[in-house]
């Protein structure tokens, strides 16, 4: 169905996130001077957001109804924009945070991967983790990524891998706008649109609304997506289109879209790579192209 998340694993997506989140495992803190604590009772307060679109109405928790929690984590090149593209990391997949302050950098560890996704301490508050947890029945806040004197690290018990995502799903080539970095392109499967709607939902979409004509599908026969502009005031973008029925067009494409009458406003293009979810603001993107790389 059109405007729909269609893809076989999200009941297994969400059978996995929301089931390890619901009763969190103890987590090993080493502070600042090096002192390691043993934590239970976590709850992280900075540095994660709802997958929302994964969110189940019906569910039991508030893992379940607002969506499973990842660390967002901002990568070194991921454009000079205060609000760039983030790597969306399932807390319930992560073995591991470390901070190497006198290098400004992060490693999030990630269950069944061989290298850490790396993020940087370039921007103030980005990557700043925050949390609470009990320490043999003292309440303590700790924090990370903001200071010198903020914690070194952070193990978590219990860590799952991500399941595995069906076969076959179409790789894109997203290459984004960072002149300083040489215009870097990262290759993201199953690109979709990611929409949040008030009240704090959110949804994926299989096209782009066009202001005229038909929608833009996010499918294999788009072969080139330029963004020239966006006016997040007018709620428009313009963008070159090369499809496989030929020659390129100019389109203004809505950054909102009506859902169940309301209005959902473009968050930015989704794809999934191996350690959950990059997110692609649409004023960070230059160029998307389908069927490239692996």
């Amino acid at each position: 169905m059109a405007g729909r998340y269609t893809v076989g694993g999200l009941a297994v997506l969400l059978g996995t996130f929301v089931g390890a989140a619901a009763d969190p495992d103890p987590v090993t803190l080493v502070d600042a001077g090096g002192k390691e604590i043993k934590l239970a009772a976590v709850k992280f307060t900075a540095g994660t957001r709802r997958l929302g679109w994964l969110a189940d109405p019906k569910g039991t928790t508030d893992d379940a109804k607002k969506g499973p929690l990842a660390l967002e984590v901002r990568e070194a090149h991921s454009t000079g924009y205060a609000k760039g593209v983030v790597t969306l990391v399932p807390v319930a997949s992560v073995e591991a945070v470390r901070y190497e302050y006198d290098k400004q950098a992060l490693a999030v560890a990630v269950k069944g991967l061989a290298e850490p996704v790396a993020g940087t301490l370039q921007f103030r508050g980005i990557n700043a983790i925050g949390f609470e947890g009990d320490a043999g029945g003292v309440v303590g806040k700790f924090a990370g990524g903001t200071a010198k004197d903020g914690f070194k690290s952070l193990a978590l018990s219990g860590a799952k891998p991500l399941p595995t995502r069906p076969a076959g799903a179409t790789a894109w080539a997203v290459q984004i706008d960072h002149p300083k970095a040489m215009n870097p392109t990262l290759v993201v499967r199953n690109l979709k649109a990611l929409y949040a709607v008030p009240g704090g939902t959110e949804h994926l979409a299989d096209a782009l609304p066009v202001r005229k004509g038909d929608p833009l599908p996010l499918s294999a026969a788009l072969k080139k997506l330029e963004i020239l502009a966006v006016d997040t005031n007018t709620q428009i973008a313009a963008a070159e289109v090369t499809t496989d029925a030929g020659a390129d067009r100019l389109v203004a494409l809505s950054l909102t879209r009506e859902r169940d009458k309301k209005t959902a406003v473009l968050v930015g293009l989704l794809g999934e790579v191996d350690a959950g979810w990059k997110l692609f603001p649409l004023h960070t993107i230059k160029v998307v192209k389908s069927g490239e790389g692996k």
